[in-house]
């Protein structure tokens, strides 16, 4: 039985699936690569029987990010599992740096690292984005988005979909902190310090990836109220759950200001400031009187949906 499932979801990008598929071979010594082609229209399935030693499996309906990694969970067989989307990379040898520390500490749900972040042709910006958190309880932290943990640099112990179940596709940008918020209910995290991941910023900034964010933003203020149901976050008072959705909410519009303003209004992008702008009173009409912890908020968030 292979130690690590690396599943990789892809749609129409053939051109990237190679890159992906070789970084995730030299990740790990025991490495099973599962590449899920959601319904691609392209060439894919021809490039993926080009690949060895992968299994392919082929959507014949288009199911989203959400929906291909639960077929690849399902077909893995391996102890631990980790998501790679098809333009990012993984570092040599970071699956079993990874998986050794789940292996020491057995309690662990997950283990995230740190992630470079790279140009659109890979080359490393200087980058690197780091949890910032000793690990551990971080429930709340994540709940709270003051967590930034990305996929492209966990790995996970597959008995935790046993235990809270698969990924959410009713929430299909924000499946993977949805999920890792309901693993980190019930398991520790370990946090490393070691970069583990490439992750590819697909163009130079051009504001469009930031008016995306600022929708996912306001999913993940919506999509609160429901993780707030959760047994462990029921169990608080009253008291702590308000305050919890208040400090995610001044932390999430505060962040979009900063973002409309120190970068996109400086740079010309008009329309994903005003996206930015509209999406951050929506959450927090009051936010004009508060002026202050912009710059603070965006750090901590930035981490969390990328650039």
């Amino acid at each position: 039985m292979p130690r690590v499932t690396v599943i990789i979801p892809t749609y129409d990008r053939p051109q990237m699936l190679s890159r992906a598929v070789d970084s995730a071979r030299s990740a790990g010594t025991d490495v099973e690569i599962i590449v899920v082609d959601d319904a691609s229209s392209d060439t894919t399935a021809e490039v993926c029987r080009g690949l060895p030693g992968i299994k392919h499996v082929r959507l014949e309906r288009n199911q989203g990010v959400a929906g291909a990694r639960n077929i690849g969970i399902f077909e893995s067989t391996a102890q631990y599992v980790a998501f790679l989307d098809d333009d990012d990379l993984r570092l040599p040898g970071s699956l079993d740096l990874q998986a050794d520390a789940l292996d020491k500490y057995p309690d662990a749900g997950f283990v995230c690292g740190a992630m470079v972040m790279a140009d659109q042709n890979y080359q490393a910006t200087g980058e690197i984005i780091r949890a910032r958190h000793c690990g551990g309880d971080v429930f709340w932290d994540l709940l709270e988005l003051d967590f930034p943990v990305m996929p492209l640099c966990t790995l996970m112990r597959k008995e935790c979909f046993l235990s809270v179940g698969l990924l959410n596709q009713q929430v299909n940008s924000i499946d993977d902190w949805d999920i890792f918020t309901r693993i980190a209910e019930i398991y520790p995290v370990i946090v490393m310090e070691d970069a583990v991941g490439v992750y590819r910023q697909p163009t130079p900034f051009s504001g469009q990836g930031s008016s995306a964010r600022a929708v996912q933003l306001r999913l993940a203020v919506r999509h609160q109220l429901e993780l707030l149901r959760l047994p462990r976050a029921a169990e608080a008072s009253a008291s702590q759950r308000r305050a919890s959705r208040r400090r995610t909410i001044k932390r999430i519009s505060e962040n979009l200001v900063w973002s409309a303003v120190a970068r996109h209004l400086r740079r010309g992008h008009w329309r994903p400031a005003l996206v930015n702008l509209r999406v951050a009173f929506e959450l927090d009409p009051l936010i004009g009187f508060r002026p202050n912890g912009y710059k603070t908020a965006a750090k901590k968030l930035i981490g969390t949906f990328g650039r």
